[in-house]
C-alpha cells in the first residue's frame, strides 16, 4: 500500500464579506464558505482528479494544497515539494526572450537558477520552439506561449504536481506530448492532482476523483462512479452559486483566443453544404475588404446544399491578428431557429451596425454547423482578411469605442475628447511598474458608477457606465497633465484607453454610452502622464477590479450590433 503524500482533514476556507453592499447584483451575506469539512488522502505516485461545478470549490481547493491559499479551519499535511500549474507562463514579460521568459517563470516557481540551467535544453528541445526561443516573447503566438509555459513545468523538480483546468496546450500532437508526460511523471513516483470539465481525460489519467458539490465532499473514490455521480447531478439539480452577485441566468465568461492561428487558412468539414463565396460589403454597398473604423459592414455569403441537413445554423467569428478572439455570433447564439436546408441554394448575411474595432488587420471564419456544433458542414477558419483603418493603432488597443470624457460641470465634457486624442499618451507594457509616486498628485478613487449613480464591480454587457477618477492633490500647473486610464483583460490584453483632461477639485469622468465588454474579468489601469517629461508620474496597474456578465452567450470580447438575413431556395 502506497503511503500517503497528502492527508486533509476537515478542510474549511470562509470569506468575509461585507454585509452591505452598494452593487445591485450583490447578495447580502457575511461569511461565505469556499470549502467545509473536506478529508481525503492522496497516496504517493497516483493522479487523482478533482471534479464538479464551477463554484463548487475546486480550484480553491488545489490553491491551498498548493500553499497558495491557507486555510480557515481543518489540518493539512504535505509530504514533499509541490509545484502549482494554475496559469501557464505567470510572469512572462513580452520583451524578454523565450530563454530569459524560463529563468523569470521558472524563479517565479521556485526552481534555483541551477536547476534550470541544467534543465534549459530539455525545456527547449520540449517545446519545440527551435530558434524562436531567442525572440521575444511579444513574437510568439497564443499556442508558443503555452508551449513555453508547460514545457517549464515539465522539466522541474516537485513531489506533487496541482493542475487546474490548463491541460488545452497547443495543437493536439503537443497536447498527446503532454499527456505522455503526465503518465511518465506518475510512472516515476510523481504525485498528481488536476482538475477538469473533461470527463474524458479525467477517465483516462486518473486513479480516484475528489467531486465537491456546494463547498462540501460529496464522494472520494474509482473515477468511473465519482464521474457517474457527477453527470447525474448535472443533469437532474441547478446549481446557484451566489458569492458575488446573483448569476443566475448570466453569462459570466466566454471563449477569448482562436484555438490555433497555425490552422488559419484550412477549409473543414463533411460538405452537405459549402460556403462558394463571401463577399465584405462597406458602408456605399461596395465589396471591400478595407473599411473605416466603427463603419458598418454587412458580409455575404453564398453556399450551396447537397443534402438534407436538419437544424443548422451560421456563425462568424472575429480574430485579430494575434488570435485574439474579437467576436463571434451565430444564429444559435441570437435566438434564431432554421429548421431545414434542402438541397438546392441558400445565402445569409450578417449586418454590423458599427465595427468597433481599433485600425488593424483581423481575420474572418465563417461556417455552417450542425445543431449542437460538433462537426461542421462546412467550416473556412481565419481565410478572410479585413484591414480596418484609421488612426494610428501604436499601442495595440483591440477596441475604439465611443465615450465622452472630461471634468464633471465644465464645457470639457463636450471637447474633452478632441484634446485628449492629440495627447499621444503611450500604453505602458503589463506589470512593467506596479506604481509611480509623486508627491503632488495622489488619486482618491477609481470607480465604475452606472445610470443611477451606483458604484459597480460586476456590470452588464450594453449597459451604459462612466469610469470616474477622483483625485485628492494634483500639481499646480495641471495644463502640462492629461489622465490615462487603460482597460485590460485578465489575460493583460489591452481593451481600449481613455483619456481625460484634469482639473483640480473636479471628478475626471470617461462616459460610455454603450459598454460592450463581453463577459469576463477586467482590471482598470490609470496614470498621470507628464507632457513636458513625456513620461507617467503617477501608475497604479490594478487601480479597479470588474467583472462582465450578459444574458446570452456569445464569444469574443465585444458585443457589435448585428442582424441575420438568410434564404434558402430548394432545387425545384
Amino acid at each position: 500500500m502506497s503511503e500517503n503524500i497528502i492527508e486533509l482533514r476537515n478542510l474549511g476556507k470562509r470569506y468575509e464579506l461585507p454585509s452591505t453592499s452598494l452593487n445591485v447584483l450583490a447578495v447580502r451575506v457575511k461569511n461565505i464558505w469556499a470549502l467545509k469539512d473536506v478529508t481525503f488522502e492522496v497516496k504517493r505516485g497516483t493522479i487523482t482528479g478533482i471534479i464538479g461545478r464551477n463554484g463548487a470549490g475546486k480550484t480553491t481547493l488545489l490553491n491551498i494544497i498548493a500553499g497558495t491559499l491557507s486555510s480557515s479551519e481543518g489540518s493539512l499535511i504535505i509530504k514533499g515539494k509541490v509545484l502549482g500549474l494554475f496559469n501557464l507562463g505567470v510572469g512572462f514579460q513580452d520583451e524578454l526572450s523565450g530563454k530569459e521568459n524560463i529563468f523569470l517563470n521558472a524563479a517565479i516557481l521556485g526552481a534555483r537558477r541551477r536547476e534550470v540551467e541544467d534543465k534549459l535544453d530539455a525545456i527547449v528541445e520540449f517545446s519545440e520552439l527551435g530558434n524562436f526561443i531567442h525572440m521575444p516573447l511579444g513574437s510568439y503566438s497564443q499556442g508558443m506561449r503555452l508551449r513555453l509555459g508547460f514545457s517549464i513545468i515539465a522539466n522541474l523538480e516537485f513531489d506533487i504536481l496541482v493542475i487546474d483546468e490548463v491541460l488545452a496546450v497547443g495543437d493536439s500532437l503537443f497536447q498527446s506530448k503532454c499527456f505522455q508526460r503526465l503518465m511518465e511523471f506518475k510512472r516515476s513516483g510523481k504525485t498528481l492532482v488536476i482538475t477538469s470539465q473533461n470527463m474524458d481525460l479525467v477517465r483516462r489519467l486518473c486513479d480516484k476523483v475528489i467531486l465537491l458539490e456546494h463547498s462540501r465532499l460529496l464522494y472520494d473514490g474509482a473515477a468511473e462512479e465519482g464521474i457517474h455521480r457527477y453527470q447525474h447531478a448535472l443533469a437532474t439539480e441547478r446549481f446557484y452559486v451566489g458569492q458575488a452577485y446573483v448569476s443566475s441566468g448570466l453569462v459570466e465568461n466566454t471563449k477569448k483566443w482562436a484555438q490555433d492561428i497555425e490552422d488559419w487558412g484550412k477549409k473543414l468539414g463533411t460538405k452537405e453544404a459549402v460556403i462558394e463565396k463571401v463577399e465584405f460589403i462597406n458602408r456605399f454597398g461596395l465589396r471591400s475588404n478595407r473599411i473605416k473604423t466603427k463603419d458598418p459592414l454587412t458580409i455575404k455569403v453564398q453556399c450551396k446544399v447537397r443534402n438534407t441537413i436538419k437544424d443548422p445554423h451560421f456563425g462568424v467569428a472575429i480574430f485579430r491578428r494575434d488570435g485574439v478572439y474579437c467576436y463571434g455570433p451565430n444564429t444559435a447564439f441570437d435566438g434564431h431557429v432554421i429548421e431545414m436546408m434542402q438541397p438546392g441554394k441558400a445565402s445569409f448575411e450578417l449586418r454590423f451596425k458599427a465595427l468597433l474595432l481599433a485600425p488593424g488587420e483581423y481575420r474572418f471564419s465563417l461556417a455552417i454547423w450542425d445543431k449542437d456544433e460538433a462537426l461542421p458542414f462546412d467550416y473556412h477558419n481565419g481565410c478572410y482578411v479585413l484591414y480596418i483603418t484609421g488612426e494610428d493603432n501604436n499601442n495595440n488597443a483591440l477596441l475604439n469605442v465611443a465615450y465622452e470624457a472630461g471634468p464633471s460641470g465644465t464645457i470639457w465634457s463636450r471637447i474633452g475628447r478632441q484634446i485628449a486624442r492629440k495627447a499621444c499618451i503611450p500604453r505602458l507594457p503589463g506589470q512593467a511598474q506596479a506604481s509611480l509616486l509623486n508627491s503632488d498628485i495622489a488619486i482618491d478613487s477609481v470607480r465604475l458608477i452606472d445610470r443611477k449613480g451606483r458604484a459597480q464591480d460586476v456590470c452588464m454587457t450594453t449597459e451604459d457606465l462612466r469610469l470616474e477618477v477622483k483625485f485628492l492633490k494634483f500639481p499646480e500647473e495641471k495644463n502640462n497633465f492629461s489622465f490615462w486610464a487603460g482597460i485590460y483583460r485578465d489575460d493583460g490584453i489591452y481593451c481600449q484607453g481613455v483619456q481625460m483632461p484634469i482639473r483640480r477639485n473636479a471628478v475626471s469622468y470617461a462616459l460610455f454610452p454603450v459598454f460592450p465588454l463581453l463577459p469576463g474579468d477586467y482590471v482598470v489601469r490609470v496614470g498621470a502622464w507628464d507632457h513636458v517629461q513625456k513620461k507617467f508620474i503617477l501608475y497604479e496597474n490594478d487601480a479597479l477590479k470588474f467583472k462582465m456578465v450578459f444574458n446570452h452567450l456569445d464569444h469574443g470580447t465585444v458585443y457589435l450590433r448585428h442582424e441575420w438575413r438568410w434564404c434558402i431556395k430548394a432545387k425545384t
